[in-house]
């Protein structure tokens, strides 16, 4: 008997030792009613974090401007938020009552999508632009001569085939905590890289000016014809001004100060043209453009052509910023 009662005193122990702890995670709680209540693993998606504006245009009443802090902390336009992350659904409670719960969202480059509601809100985000390489017109070397992201996650990349002539690689893109990823069908290819509201620095492709490649005066230098002097009657000038509206298109003919053609101008990159819309009223002209690539005088040339096919052209050379 005192050994059946002794086994029997270590089994009583071995089962209240295994009995689960008041402590662990893994319990539920519960609510007064004794109803099981699911824990609430919060999280923080550092891609949320930064001042995000409203891009929508469906006329809800959610705030302009979001601002998510490091710790869940956050504003908006006037007031204060807390946001976390569960279950990689965004949760939003701003201060005047409103809430988001258990929100899909998606990233485009630098656009934030929510999904219910739907809204849009672009990242204040330095990335996003035209980055020409550093000091391209004048002595380039490097094997990337172009970059533009858009803030819907479109990205551009331009380099030049081994005729010269310019060519481009399009991708999507995405921001990793190094830099960009850029995503296509061909390949993935990620940039280690940091940028301000001035310059992108990528490892391994160099310095970038937030810049577009054709702003300043040029003078043409060639053509399908050979080469221009500045003595020859073909001679010319261009002038291209950056805008805050429309650009400007501004054409000197030889030994003319004033100007031959003139008149506000759009860059349409998809398209490869210029668009001019002549100051005198006269109807709209395209202009096709290309950049070329010479080795041997390691500069970069913008070349014009009134078709795509470039049978007929003139070559400029970039002279100074305007």
């Amino acid at each position: 008997m005192n050994m059946k009662y002794a086994l029997s005193s270590i089994l009583l122990c071995f089962s209240l030792f295994c009995l689960p702890s008041c402590n662990d995670n893994e319990t539920p709680a519960s609510t007064p009613d004794g109803e099981e209540v699911e824990e609430v693993i919060k999280s923080y998606d550092w891609q949320l974090e930064g001042k995000w504006e409203y891009a929508s245009n469906n006329g809800n009443d959610f705030s302009r401007t979001l601002v998510f802090e490091k710790d869940g902390k956050g504003s908006y336009d006037d007031g204060t938020l807390e946001w976390y992350c569960s279950n990689n659904h965004l949760y939003i409670d701003f201060d005047n009552g409103k809430s988001i719960k258990d929100c899909d969202y998606l990233f485009y480059g630098a656009t934030l999508q929510l999904k219910s509601p739907q809204l849009s809100y672009i990242l204040d985000c330095p990335f996003i632009g035209s980055w020409l390489a550093s000091d391209a017109h004048n002595h380039f070397t490097g094997s990337t001569f172009y970059y533009t992201f858009a803030a819907d996650g479109n990205a551009e990349c331009f380099t030049f085939n081994t005729s010269g002539i310019w060519e481009s690689q399009k991708y999507s893109w995405l921001r990793t905590q190094d830099g960009i990823q850029l995503l296509s069908n061909m390949a993935n290819k990620n940039l280690i890289c940091e940028a301000d509201a001035e310059k992108l620095t990528i490892q391994g492709d160099g310095d970038f000016s937030h810049t577009s490649p054709f702003y300043g005066k040029w003078k043409s230098v060639y053509s399908q014809d050979g080469i221009i002097d500045e003595k020859d009657e073909n001679f010319s000038t261009i002038e291209l001004y950056q805008r805050t509206d429309d650009d400007y298109f501004v054409y000197y003919e030889k030994d003319n100060k004033y100007a031959s053609f003139q008149g506000p101008m759009s860059i349409l990159l998809p398209n490869r043209a210029l668009l001019i819309n002549p100051a005198d009223g006269s109807d709209p002209l395209f202009l096709y453009f290309r950049f070329y690539y010479s080795k041997d005088s390691e500069k970069v040339y913008l070349e014009l052509s009134k078709d795509n096919s470039f049978t007929e052209y003139t070559r400029y050379e970039f002279v100074t910023t305007l």
